[in-house]
């Protein structure tokens, strides 16, 4: 388990598909979500979840600009090597395990960080021995014990992974397991910090989900969902940017590095928030609410610091997690927001 994997695939092949490296912080969404085949980050998985994976061995120190192993050793990356990790928007990305044959774990409100992997474009380089993306979003599922599949009263424990296809660009993955071949769909569902899986098997026999105190049951097919809690926050790789005073520069610097256009446009186009042209001093409508209030600083400010505290009307709860920011890093972006026109 956790040996260093150096892999990224798309879900097709690279000639037929744009690069991604433009943007460390991209998002899928319901109608085209971005799969990728990479070493991706263990946000604290149950040990028992490994049953099939070996586990990492350290390795040589290794000279670059000698060309030669030298003195010391390396112990292995810290994360999932070849998993698969889905962005399906704001409202869901999950990651599946080819090896275990299960999903790992799922979160909202973001998607992952590659700027330690892919690099950033000041620098020009990767982060030197630091190869694992990092978590953008609130986690609420983490798989735990053994793999909680049953079919015919037989549990899974010897999964063969076949592959996974797209079907209206949605992934549907296959394995063998027990004589049967397996294949489960994952989708977002309707509330906060929840999806939904469709498992079936061929030949048809009974389907028993059981992990936790979560189980779900079905005869050939098993429609499972679930919804979770808030197992924690993440924010991507943290971005440095030396400030004495907020300015706009700064602001523009943090919105691009964050990847708030994934979610926030400047033009005044829909997307996953509310549009950050012209939104500084309007009045906007809250969700659950018949409050209306003024988007000047101070709420621009709370916002930023804590997005669920007045959700803009229209607009679910939970997709923007909180940034772990410094004051003068959020006034940077208000200063930012406030600079941005409303489109003529």
């Amino acid at each position: 388990m956790k040996s260093l994997a150096l892999l990224f695939l798309g879900a097709l092949p690279l000639a037929a598909q744009p690069l991604l490296t433009f943007n460390n912080r991209p998002l899928g969404s319901v109608e085209s979500p971005l799969v990728i085949n990479a070493y991706l980050p263990d946000p604290g998985i149950d040990e028992a979840v490994f049953a099939r994976h070996h586990k990492g061995l350290v390795a040589p120190s290794y000279s670059p600009k000698e060309g030669r192993d030298t003195k010391g050793t390396e112990k292995p990356g810290a994360g999932l090597p070849a998993a698969i990790a889905v962005s399906m928007g704001p409202q869901l990305a999950y990651v599946f395990d080819p090896v275990e044959c299960r999903p790992m774990y799922a979160w909202q409100g973001g998607f992952l960080d590659f700027t330690p992997y892919w690099g950033d474009e000041k620098r020009g380089s990767r982060v030197s021995k630091d190869y694992v993306p990092r978590l953008v979003g609130t986690l609420f599922y983490k798989a735990e014990g053994e793999h909680p599949l049953s079919i015919g009263g037989k549990p899974v424990r010897e999964p063969e992974y076949i592959g996974y296809s797209l079907e209206k660009g949605v992934p549907r993955f296959e394995f063998k397991a027990g004589g049967h071949v397996v294949k489960a769909v994952i989708r977002p569902a309707k509330d906060s910090f929840s999806y939904e899986a469709e498992w079936t098997c061929d030949p048809p026999a009974k389907l028993v989900w059981k992990e936790g105190s979560f189980t779900a049951e079905g005869e050939g097919k098993m429609l499972l969902a679930f919804t979770g809690k808030s197992l924690g926050d993440f924010h991507g790789y943290e971005v440095k940017v030396d400030l004495s005073k907020a300015n706009v520069e700064a602001g523009a610097t943090l919105f691009n590095a964050y990847g708030c256009s994934g979610c926030h446009s400047t033009d005044g186009s829909k997307g996953y928030g509310p549009s950050l042209a012209g939104l500084a001093d309007s009045t906007k409508e809250l969700e659950g609410s018949a409050e209306k209030v003024k988007a000047d600083a101070a709420y621009l400010f709370e916002s930023i610091k804590n997005p669920n505290a007045k959700v803009a009307k229209g607009y679910p709860p939970n997709y923007m997690p909180p940034y772990q920011l410094k004051d003068v890093e959020i006034n940077s972006l208000v200063l930012f927001i406030q600079s941005i026109a409303k489109p003529e």
